[in-house]
Formats: C-alpha cells, sequence, structure tokens
C-alpha cells in the first residue's frame, strides 16, 4: 500500500513532461509542490537530505562549466525528486541513460550533431515509470540495502 505515494509524483512528471516539451520549462510552482510533499513522504530525512546534495552538486557543477548543458529547471526538478526518493534515486539513471544515449545516436544520425537541446523532464518521466513499475509491480526494491 506503500506504494500509492508514487503515483501524486507520476502524475506531476507527466504534467510536467507535457510543460517542457511545449514551453521548455518547468515552473517553480511544481518542484516546491514536490520538495513540500516529499517532506511528508520520505522515510529517512537524512539520506534524502544527502542524495539531494549530491544530485544538485553534480548538476550543477556541468552547469556552471558548460554553458547551455543543463537547465535550472531541471536541476531544481532532480534535485527535489532525489530528495522524494532518497536511494533510490540511482535507479533512474539507467534509463535515463539509456533514453538519452539512444537521442544522441539518433541527432547523430539524422545529422543534428551533439549539440542539439532537447526537453530533460519527458527522460525523467519515462524512467520514473520503469522505476515505479519495477516497484509496485516486479519487486519491492528496497531489499537491496
Amino acid at each position: 500500500m506503500e506504494e500509492i505515494k508514487y503515483i501524486p509524483v507520476a502524475v506531476l512528471l507527466f504534467y510536467l513532461s507535457y510543460l517542457d516539451l511545449k514551453k521548455r520549462e518547468v515552473p517553480d510552482f511544481a518542484v516546491l509542490t514536490l520538495f513540500i510533499y516529499s517532506l511528508f513522504t520520505c522515510k529517512d530525512f537524512k539520506e534524502s537530505f544527502l542524495m539531494a546534495v549530491i544530485v544538485f552538486m553534480v548538476l550543477l557543477i556541468p552547469s556552471i562549466i558548460f554553458e547551455g548543458s543543463i537547465g535550472g529547471g531541471d536541476i531544481k526538478l532532480l534535485t527535489a525528486l532525489a530528495f522524494f526518493m532518497g536511494k533510490d534515486f540511482s535507479v533512474l539513471a539507467l534509463p535515463m541513460f539509456v533514453l538519452l544515449a539512444g537521442t544522441l545516436i539518433y541527432g547523430l544520425i539524422k545529422g543534428k550533431g551533439v549539440k542539439y537541446s532537447v526537453p530533460l523532464v519527458p527522460y525523467v518521466f519515462v524512467s520514473y515509470l520503469f522505476y515505479f513499475s519495477l516497484e509496485v509491480f516486479l519487486w519491492n526494491l528496497h531489499f537491496w540495502y
């Protein structure tokens, strides 16, 4: 029954994916909503906080060094999502990497090069759905920890 807490986040990520595709922006109110929701649903505040700080730093440093690498809204969203998920946030990495690598290969094949911009939130949403399906339908991922 604990898996119900993942549904509002999936709905929010779906909405944000739509906005990111249409307007290429991630509204602050939605990220703040996710963060506030996370405060009430996280199991281990210390673990969630640590994961959020790690994700924030890992994403902020390249965005400062490489212009146009990742948007500020994406950084805030992924940080709030890391706070919500805690250690489980690492499960999002593989599907996001596969999707982004596929997009890169597609861009190279179509001649767009490696510097074209894509909205990131739809990738996060699909990766989250992958995580959610593992968590709810296949097995509880928490046995790994």
